[in-house]
């Protein structure tokens, strides 16, 4: 009772669905998304000399459906996303409203809650709202419930942890535009960092030659599994391939060794990462006054009182 009674967040809440910003985010969304489906289905009906009435035909068509769908609304998580906290914190800077803001009641906690839950609301409306058409592909077939659960999860895990990144960028910065900039950059650090390492580990410990070793397995079976795309890519892979949804079996140098889906590392990492950037955001809010006066005593200055 005492959180769905925050301020902050029935502020903010009424604040995104107020006017047509939303609805005209949503059509777009909504627009792209179907359209790149659209597209995908003509695709893959031409591609089988069977058609739509052929069993086959059916399965690679949904999965190819439901494939789609989730890929275009994960880029589209990584995107707006971290644009939806970016200006979360800098926003109440620019009106010159933070200090005021510092003042009530609320707990920096309290705070940051509220300003991350009404974002994720809006969030997960999208991600919601995709899901209709990525349950057409269980029209046409294989596509197991399994798959559209982990891939739920996948997308709300990524909308949160990204959230947080967001909104330490806007407690940090003093603009939304640079926080912004910042929250992008660092998603997209992070989705061209990864397989940029894992290429480089690859041809360091030359890995591609033969069987990898039982460390190099874990080391960067931990590394892929820490980008959204990668880890619930190989998830549907192994899993259309029969694998467990929990764990499946990799070949080594030294036999096959049992190893978690990715799915479940990436649900692991991400809530490490969400609960580290949320401790960082909560303590970077604090009043402009404070920080003026502890850049004075780092400096050796005397603080004056105020009247």
């Amino acid at each position: 009772m005492r959180f769905m009674a925050n301020p902050v967040l029935t502020r903010e809440l009424r604040g995104r669905i107020r006017g047509n910003r939303a609805l005209i985010l949503l059509i777009i969304y909504l627009t792209i998304t179907g359209a790149v489906t659209l597209l995908v289905y003509a695709a893959a009906a031409s591609a089988f000399s069977g058609g739509v009435n052929d069993p086959e035909a059916g399965r690679g068509i949904g999965k190819a459906i439901f494939l789609t769908v989730m890929t275009a609304t994960l880029i589209q998580v990584c995107v707006i996303t971290p644009s939806l906290t970016s200006g979360t914190i800098s926003g109440e800077k620019e009106r010159q409203s933070y200090d005021l803001l510092i003042t009530t009641l609320l707990s920096p906690f309290e705070i940051a809650l509220g300003k991350l839950t009404a974002a994720l609301a809006f969030a997960l409306l999208l991600i919601i709202a995709a899901l209709p058409m990525a349950g057409l592909s269980f029209l046409f077939g294989g596509v197991s419930g399994t798959e559209l659960i982990i891939g739920i999860a996948g997308l709300i895990a990524t909308a949160v942890c990204y959230a947080t990144i967001g909104l330490l960028w806007s407690t940090v910065m003093r603009t939304t535009l640079a926080a912004t900039v910042m929250a992008l950059g660092t998603v997209l650090f992070i989705l061209l960092a990864i397989p940029f390492l894992f290429v480089v580990g690859s041809l360091i410990t030359n890995s591609f030659n033969g069987l990898p070793g039982v460390i190099y397995v874990y080391t960067m079976g931990l590394l892929l599994s820490a980008h959204p795309f990668i880890a619930l890519g190989i998830t549907s892979a192994t899993l259309t391939s029969g694998e467990s949804p929990f764990f499946f079996e990799v070949p080594t140098n030294n036999g096959e060794v049992p190893v978690p889906s990715p799915w479940l590392v990436y649900l692991a990492i991400t809530t490490i990462l969400t609960v580290i950037f949320l401790i960082l955001s909560v303590r970077m809010i604090r009043p402009v006054n404070s920080e003026m006066q502890g850049r004075r005593r780092r400096k050796g200055k005397p603080v004056e009182a105020e009247g």
